[in-house]
């Protein structure tokens, strides 16, 4: 009788085991099933917004949108721009949040007075606007500084920045100019027409 209730308890902790197992195999099967429908919701999602952006974009002129003076009060501008169109395909209303955080972080680390001069230009594929302060005496000035801000609005302004580049292809970041001081590069893909068009 002894070892008749020894093999029904071995065979009980062996059911028990068996069923934790089970139970523990069903937990991540559902575990599982939930993250995979998430991954498909967040990849639905990322789809929806890519076409809501590819809708509301279309050619945009880079130069008229840098001609317009934006209003940094402190700081005068040098527009430089090249007498042919630099064509983006992007969102209007993003390029100008872009440009007018840039000048607004501009009129926020420029002396009284300064010159932000803003160079557009076609550069292989790619449409090209270099902003750098004319009157920075280091060689690192502020301007160039602004990924590396230390106040939370001007890091979410740069964010935002490197978010709108992103989402046209582009990329916005800290480069030297010719006469190597540092200033802020923004270089988006030129929109090319199609053949035959």
């Amino acid at each position: 009788m002894y070892s008749g209730n020894l093999g029904l308890v071995i065979a009980a902790a062996i059911l028990l085991g068996l069923a934790g197992v089970v139970a523990m195999m069903g937990s991540l099967l559902v575990a599982n099933l939930r993250a995979g429908a998430q991954a498909r919701g967040t990849a639905a999602q990322a789809r929806n917004d890519a076409q809501q952006t590819l809708r509301a974009s279309s050619v945009q002129d880079l130069r008229p949108l840098l001609g317009t003076t934006p209003d940094a009060s402190g700081i005068r501008f040098d527009v430089l721009l090249p007498p042919e169109p630099v064509p983006v395909f992007a969102v209007e209303a993003e390029l100008r949040d872009l440009l007018s955080k840039v000048a607004a972080h501009a009129a926020s680390v420029m002396s009284v007075g300064a010159t932000l001069q803003v160079l557009a230009r076609v550069e292989g594929g790619h449409a090209v606007v270099h902003w750098r302060d004319l009157d920075a005496e280091d060689v690192r000035p502020p301007l160039a500084r602004f990924f590396d801000a230390l106040d939370a609005a001007s890091q979410a302004s740069a964010r935002i920045c490197e978010r709108i580049a992103s989402r046209h292809g582009g990329r916005i970041y800290s480069a030297p100019h010719a006469d190597g001081a540092l200033g802020l590069t923004l270089r988006l893909p030129l929109h090319e027409p199609a053949a035959g068009a």
